[in-house]
């Protein structure tokens, strides 16, 4: 029996054929691909991570990002201290909002 994988939504079909289309996303049958399973061989996943690929991202963007992390950094340092002031003022309830 084989295996298809529709390349839309990963989900994987097992059957003779790929179905006409794919019952998670509706892709056509045209979207599947046909799993090739190689004893010993490395495994192949949707998304891998490889150390580089952005390394010629623009510099304004990477600013950004680094902007945007610490601002969300600061942003949950703040919800803490305002659940440990709601603690302290004897609102459990509105501390356990905050946590």
């Amino acid at each position: 029996m084989k295996k298809f994988r529709c390349s839309v939504c990963g989900y994987v079909h097992e059957g003779d054929t790929a179905p006409d289309k794919c019952p998670l996303c509706k892709a056509p049958a045209s979207k599947f691909t046909e799993i090739v399973e190689s004893t010993g061989g490395s495994l192949s996943f949707a998304d891998e991570h490889k150390i580089g690929v952005a390394k010629d991202t623009d510099e304004e963007m990477i600013k950004d990002l680094n902007n945007h992390f610490t601002g969300e950094c600061t942003e949950v340092g703040m919800y803490l201290a305002m659940s440990r002031q709601a603690d302290r003022e004897g609102y459990p309830e509105v501390a356990e909002a905050f946590k």
